[in-house]
């Protein structure tokens, strides 16, 4: 278990010397992530989001199109010593929806794949 962890780890280093994760500004139509700074604009205004729910937005950006389970997201952003359950991934997802969505009840950012799990539509 602890050389698969490590592998992880290392693997999880190299993407971010080497990978995309260079960039520090992702936009999306109108929603602009600013990595470094830790701000979020959608259409022009700042909007203000806890940490967890920046780095679940940031996660999803640096990998859209791509579906991931709440499991799968909690794993990648809490970490796997984190202690909670994947539902606070759903909640987390109702917030930033409640914050960067003009209606919530029809987001056009993050969609919920049903069955599946949440993926950052471009």
């Amino acid at each position: 278990m602890a050389r698969v962890n490590a592998h992880i780890a290392k693997y999880e280093r190299l993407k971010n010397k080497y990978g995309n994760n260079n960039i520090t500004s992702i936009t999306i139509r109108g929603l602009e992530i600013q990595k470094d700074a830790r701000r979020v604009f959608v259409n022009g205004k700042e909007v203000n989001l806890a940490q967890k729910e920046f780095d679940v937005l940031l996660f999803l950006a640096q990998n859209p199109n791509r579906v991931f389970s709440r499991e799968e997201l909690f794993d990648r952003v809490w970490g796997m010593d984190a202690l909670g359950d994947a539902a606070t991934v759903t909640v987390h997802i109702g917030r930033i929806r409640d914050k960067i969505e003009s209606d919530p009840s029809n987001p056009q950012y993050i969609e919920t794949v049903w069955g599946a799990g949440y993926r950052l539509r471009t």
